[in-house]
């Protein structure tokens, strides 16, 4: 099925009169800004990654899709995605030795963080400082040396639907602390000005990442071009003025 899914990509590729490019998905699960802003108008930076690689990689079609984590994971394990995952970590797939996909060069950097009240700040320096807290995260991620102090009754979890959900519950006083993405916090502040100045971010960060690619080996073929398109994508003003964009 691999092998008749790659002969129909290069057919569309070559045979006169039919497609001038051949689609690949970038399946997206991250529905949060700024990676996803507007699912419905396509807004967010995994959408502009799209565009920008319709721009740098001739010969194909991107299209972000969105795809729940766990649909998405149970068809990467099955073998049947058929597209790539954007905005994502080898340690996140149990794959740190990048053995079982391949992995794009870096599209941004980023950074888990621990938020509490201003008013009540929650000094962070790894996972045993949120033992006794109530901790606001959102459903269906897990959160390493959280998760596990969770399991042992030392933290309780109160999950919400997104990160945005938990910040409300936090400046409620529903939770004493939460973890969230840098950037989704950034975004949210810009567009929330009665939120500015009431949050205290933990100095140390929960987390830092780099966010790639995940190409499964069976898209491999994808692979020099999507590294010329991506190796420099860091450094590059157009790559950067997306990112200012959705801020």
């Amino acid at each position: 099925m691999r092998f008749l899914r790659r002969v129909l990509i290069w057919v569309l590729l070559l045979a006169p009169g039919w497609a001038a490019a051949a689609e690949v998905i970038l399946y997206a699960y991250h529905l949060k800004p700024p990676y996803i802003v507007d699912r419905d108008k396509g807004v967010g930076l995994y959408y502009d990654l799209a565009r920008y690689l319709n721009e740098h990689v001739p010969g194909y079609s991107f299209r972000t899709v969105y795809l729940p984590r766990r649909r998405l994971e149970h068809d990467l394990e099955l073998g049947r995605l058929n597209g790539l995952v954007v905005g994502v970590n080898p340690n996140w797939f149990r794959d740190e030795a990048r053995t079982r996909y391949l992995w794009t060069p870096p599209i941004l950097h980023d950074d888990d963080i621990v938020v509490s009240l201003k008013t009540r700040p929650v000094r962070y320096d790894g996972p045993e400082s949120l033992v006794g807290k109530h901790v606001g995260l959102a459903m269906g991620y897990y959160y390493f040396g959280v998760d596990e102090l969770v399991r042992a009754n030392r933290v309780r979890r109160d999950d919400a639907v997104s990160e945005e959900a938990s910040l409300e519950k936090l400046l409620r006083e529903r939770v004493d602390a939460t973890i969230v993405t840098r950037r989704t916090l950034d975004f949210l502040l810009h567009h929330h000005p009665d939120w500015q100045g009431r949050f205290h971010v933990a100095r140390t960060p929960h987390d830092s990442f780099d966010r790639m690619v995940l190409v499964p080996k069976e898209f491999g073929y994808l692979m020099p071009d999507l590294n010329a398109a991506l190796g420099p994508i860091l450094h590059d003003p157009e790559w950067q003025g997306m990112v200012q964009h959705n801020k």
